[in-house]
C-alpha cells in the first residue's frame, strides 16, 4: 500500500492548477476590460446628449465642443463646469430630410408623412441618432 504521492503526480497537478489559475486570471483581465469599456461607452453617451439641442443644426459638418452649444441655454458660472463642457468636442455630421410616407396598404395614398434624418456625432466613439419630424 503507497503512503504517498510519486513526484510526477505532484508536479502534474501543479502543472494542472496553474493553467486553471491562469485561465482564470485571463478571464478576469478580459472581464476588467469589458467593464472599463462599457463604463467609457456610458460617459460618451452622456456627452452626446449634450448636443441633441435644435442648436445643432446649424454645425453640420463642424467640429463643436458641448458649451458652445449649451452657453446660451444655461448660464454656466462655474470656470471647472465650463473647461469640462469645452473639453467635450464632437464632429457633427447630418443628413437630408428623408420623407417617409405611411399608408395602410404598399402603393396606396399615403395617410400621412413624416420626415427623419441622421445627426452623427464622431469622437472616441461615434454615435448615430434620427430626428423624426
Amino acid at each position: 500500500m503507497r503512503k504517498a504521492f510519486t513526484l510526477i503526480e505532484v508536479i502534474m497537478s501543479v502543472i494542472i492548477v496553474s493553467i486553471v489559475v491562469m485561465g482564470a486570471m485571463e478571464l478576469q483581465s478580459k472581464n476588467r476590460d469589458m467593464a472599463v469599456y462599457i463604463a467609457q461607452r456610458g460617459n460618451s453617451e452622456l456627452d452626446n446628449s449634450l448636443f441633441l439641442t435644435k442648436k445643432i443644426y446649424r454645425y453640420d459638418k463642424d467640429e463643436k465642443d458641448a458649451y458652445e452649444l449649451l452657453r446660451d441655454e444655461f448660464s454656466i458660472q462655474d470656470d471647472d463646469s465650463r473647461e469640462i463642457l469645452k473639453s467635450i468636442t464632437k464632429n457633427i455630421n447630418i443628413t437630408e430630410d428623408k420623407e417617409i410616407p405611411i399608408s395602410m396598404e404598399e402603393g396606396a395614398e399615403p395617410i400621412f408623412t413624416f420626415y427623419t434624418n441622421e445627426v452623427l456625432l464622431k469622437g472616441k466613439y461615434p454615435a448615430r441618432y434620427y430626428n423624426f419630424k
